[in-house]
């Protein structure tokens, strides 16, 4: 007789009208041990899929990505895009999972994941066992404040990804990195380049690069580009510099580099946002 997938634990909840919009939830849930033939296809889906490998091993097809996937490996799919994951024949995962939504959910990924592999490996210190645990009886009591409960769990999901993602079992950042992000924060204004960093670190910009992507989910750059702009607000609401003097102060090329900047990032001008957090004027 043919084994047939079997389905250990199956929830389903549907949020409140209107709150995907606003905060994150889960649609469905659940625990399968999945036969030889186990296989799921689909153009497109509403949510994103998260299934992690109990047991037995499986492949997924996410964003033109073929994944393998064995035991202690987490895989995130694209439910916007074509995605198929299947079992392997000779040896079917089982497989705990959920599918989450939200405003954005493909944002949350890509804050994660960037163009990256969309696999992580979960060492046992960070097993998300017990969190798939505390998800399923959150579902199973579906009481009255379960739509602020399921937001809660997914950002501790998201944090628990994070971690894997990064290596680390501490927010601690390795020595040479924190070494770069403290010197790189005191002093925003300055270019740093590849031999400013060298001299803080002893890395060439190869290495650096890889810390800042593996650690903090970013490049240097950017990492630094978001303190400037940071060092500008505090700038722009306790003191009356002009734009021009904020802008050189902050390490900017000039005003109109820093205006365009500050909206790409913001959504509106500098002096706008000046008049609007001080209540001085129309922000936009």
């Amino acid at each position: 007789m043919r084994a047939r997938t079997s389905v250990i634990e199956s929830f389903h909840y549907v949020p409140a009208a209107g709150w995907t919009r606003t905060a994150f939830s889960v649609l469905r849930a659940g625990k399968v041990v999945a036969a030889p033939d186990y296989r799921i296809e689909r153009a497109a889906y509403p949510g994103q899929d998260i299934l992690y490998c109990l047991s037995g091993r499986g492949v997924v097809e996410t964003l033109g990505q073929r994944l393998e996937v064995r035991p202690g490996q987490l895989v995130w799919m694209a439910n916007e895009a074509p995605h198929v994951h299947a079992a392997d024949e000779h040896d079917p995962w089982s497989l705990l999972w959920f599918r989450l939504d939200g405003p954005d959910p493909a944002i949350l990924r890509r804050k994660l994941f960037g163009e990256g592999s969309l696999r992580t490996v979960f060492t046992e210190a960070m097993n998300p066992v017990p969190w798939f645990e505390r998800l399923f009886a959150a579902l199973r009591r579906r009481d009255a404040s379960l739509d602020l409960r399921l937001n809660q769990l997914v950002a501790e999901f998201v944090l628990l990804v994070d971690r894997a993602l990064a290596g680390a079992g501490t927010d601690d950042l390795p020595k040479a990195l924190a070494a770069a992000v403290d010197a790189m924060r005191s002093e925003p204004g300055f270019a740093w380049n590849a031999p400013d960093l060298f001299t803080v670190t002893g890395l060439g910009p190869s290495q650096i690069r890889r810390l800042f992507q593996k650690h903090l989910r970013t490049s240097p750059h950017q990492w630094l580009m978001r303190e400037r702009l940071m060092q500008a607000q505090s700038l722009l609401v306790q003191s009356d510099q002009p734009l021009a003097e904020i802008a050189e102060a902050c390490g900017f090329c000039d005003v109109y580099h820093f205006g365009r900047e500050f909206k790409r990032s913001v959504g509106i001008s500098p002096a706008a946002w000046r008049r609007s957090e001080l209540g001085t004027g129309p922000g936009y």
